[in-house]
């Protein structure tokens, strides 16, 4: 106990000079929504997201996002759909005092839950059952934002998402996304 402890202790002074450096509104928000475009399992699909992000500096800010994939199972009817969580380190520079381009990568995990599938084959329909999978996933990005007041602005982004599903190819896609963005 006495070692964790002590290591709590090490952890919270070593980050002090980081939150001394923190912006006047250090806190994140992003809403997004967007179409992506999948291969090999997936067909194209629609997206949404959600991103919480603590900013250590004007420059480095570290985020945690939450993603939503939808799309439609290659020669069958069926919608697939993904949820990934990520930890994602992000860089930002200030163009103007409105203006923001930004640049993150990022690693965690994504979700698959089960489904039947009906795969229309030739010359008859094959029944295809997948179990529900929890898997790693990274991504990385690259993005715009506009504030139109100090603290509220439009974000445009766009992500590479590499997810690790074992029992289907590997599913990686290409979005493009439009939200809100929020600093408190």
């Amino acid at each position: 106990m006495k070692k964790v402890l002590l290591i709590a202790a090490f952890l919270t002074f070593g980050s002090l000079p980081f939150f001394a450096q923190a912006p006047s509104n250090p806190w994140f928000w992003d809403l997004n929504a967007g179409y992506n475009n999948s291969n090999k399992w997936m067909d194209s699909g629609w997206n949404t997201s959600t991103r919480l992000g603590y900013a250590f500096t004007d420059n480095f800010k570290l985020n945690f996002d939450m993603g939503y994939l939808e799309g439609k199972v290659k020669d069958s009817s069926v919608k697939d759909h993904i949820w990934t969580f990520m930890l994602a380190p992000e860089y930002a520079t200030s163009l103007t005092d409105s203006d923001q381009v930004y640049g993150f990568v990022g690693a965690g995990f994504a979700r698959r839950d089960s489904f039947s599938y009906t795969l229309y084959a030739y010359p008859s329909p094959i029944r295809l059952g997948l179990g529900s999978e929890t898997r790693w996933a990274a991504e990385a990005g690259v993005g715009y934002r506009h504030f139109f007041t100090r603290n509220v602005g439009i974000n445009l982004q766009a992500t590479y998402t590499h997810l690790g599903f074992s029992d289907v190819e590997k599913i990686n896609t290409v979005d493009g996304r439009i939200g809100l963005a929020v600093r408190f």
